[in-house]
């Protein structure tokens, strides 16, 4: 059993059931499940549970995951997402992601569970070159983004940064340090400015 099937003390089938009544009970609900399957099968992990909204351009060679009742909407400008060979992108159960979104991971990006990611979000993992050297790669360093994290629009988070469960940030910020867990972090760069109550 699930947790949502233990905290309701109903048998998988009936909530199976339920959730079938649900999709057809909802034509939206209905075509973003199927959209997800015809844009994103084959290309990457998708359980028959995540929710696609318009457009998403995927491409890459690496291998991206989607957790359960992921919900993307890409209804005003599609989201971006690049995998380079032998990267790797998750991204947690229930997590939503707004339009214009860009993901891009030469090694590996870490999205947690139940996490909102506002529009025009921007992650890489690598800056792609340098300032001196622009014929040179630059390392690459991963980004892990805890459970219940909250990113406001048009945030950027830069390589290497970790942000721990339950966190804030807001809208605009540039992420260049980790922030820890149950902060509001905001800013260019950003600092964290308070701690918010533990969840």
């Amino acid at each position: 059993m699930t947790t949502d099937e233990q905290q309701h003390g109903e048998r998988p089938s009936t909530v199976s059931v339920r959730k079938l009544l649900k999709v057809l009970g909802s034509p939206r609900l209905a075509a973003a499940l199927i959209n997800a399957q015809v844009h994103l099968r084959g290309k990457a992990k998708v359980p028959l549970s995540v929710r696609l909204e318009g457009r998403i351009i995927l491409t890459g060679d690496g291998e991206v995951e989607f957790g359960d009742g992921v919900s993307l909407v890409g209804n005003v400008v599609p989201i971006e997402i690049v995998c380079h060979k032998g990267a790797r992108i998750s991204i947690g159960d229930h997590t939503f992601i707004n339009y214009g979104s860009s993901i891009s991971a030469h090694k590996h990006i870490k999205i947690g569970r139940r996490c909102l990611l506002g529009h025009y979000l921007t992650l890489f993992d690598n800056n792609e070159h340098g300032v001196e050297r622009r014929d040179v790669p630059t390392p690459s360093a991963p980004i892990m983004i805890g459970d219940r994290v909250w990113i406001g629009s048009c945030v950027i988070i830069l390589p290497g940064v970790s942000i721990g469960d339950h966190a804030a940030v807001g809208a605009g910020s540039v992420v260049t340090k980790n922030i820890p867990p149950n902060c509001l972090a905001v800013g260019n760069p950003a600092r964290v400015l308070r701690e918010l109550p533990a969840n």
